[in-house]
């Protein structure tokens, strides 16, 4: 099922949509160009296949990313927001990332002993966890707004002013990643770059833009986000 926008609305809102989404892609490109880049200055610290395969899969995303660019901006006034079990899946996948994303730090703020934790950590990390929660809060919120209520292109906009938000430095862990981004202005905006990729793609299905296809893609990130917050809680990585 599809929820049918009124012309006038649509035709003040798909600009705005289309700009977010131009000014997310262009900061997921360039973070991900500059973590590749960086990382292959410090190849010998991770395994001989990590590097390559980090480019090649950045390499990807790019050009998925860069496809669903052109197809969001043929959208027109008559554009239609998907509703139904689709949509609600969509939105799930997109919770999911903030939690899949965290992995890389342990699953904090997302463990019982956080509050305990928040006492030994300095401002840097707890921006950084305030952002996973605000996130998550955030978007159960619109998540609710857009299934429950017609106001789904507020929603949706809201959701991608959200993802923009997760760019603010918030992560000092030192390491190949963060080593310039530390050294330049004293913390990183890279963790939450899967985010932004999910947003991008969560965005898309929920225009009808290959609804399935960006679900799987959705999938596809958080797998990817757990394996390597894994990888590196385990050593297997870094």
């Amino acid at each position: 099922m599809y929820s049918i926008m009124p012309k006038a609305n649509l035709f003040n809102t798909v600009n705005i949509i289309k700009m977010l989404f131009v000014i997310i892609f262009a900061s997921t490109c360039s973070l991900s160009i500059k973590a590749t880049y960086d990382l292959t200055r410090e190849f010998d610290v991770f395994p001989a296949w990590f590097v390559p395969s980090f480019g090649l899969v950045i390499l990807i995303l790019i050009a998925l990313c860069l496809y669903f660019v052109f197809q969001v901006w043929k959208i027109e006034d008559h554009s239609h927001l998907l509703s139904g079990k689709q949509s609600v899946s969509l939105w799930v996948f997109m919770l999911l990332s903030f939690i899949c994303t965290t992995s890389v730090h342990g699953f904090y703020p997302f463990r019982s002993d956080v509050l305990s934790t928040l006492r030994g950590v300095d401002q840097v990390m707890k921006i950084n966890f305030v952002i996973a929660v605000f996130g998550l809060i955030t978007s159960t919120a619109l998540a609710g707004i857009y299934i429950f209520s017609r106001l789904k292109t507020p929603a949706v906009i809201g959701l991608m002013i959200m993802a923009l938000l997760t760019l603010i430095p918030n992560d000092n862990c030192f390491n190949p990643f963060n080593y310039w981004w530390i050294e330049t202005i004293g913390a990183s905006p890279l963790m939450y770059t899967p985010n932004l990729y999910a947003t991008l793609f969560v965005v898309c299905g929920l225009y009808g833009i290959r609804p399935k296809s960006a679900a799987f893609l959705t999938i596809c990130i958080c797998f990817a986000s757990l394996m390597l917050g894994i990888g590196h809680q385990l050593g297997i990585i870094w």
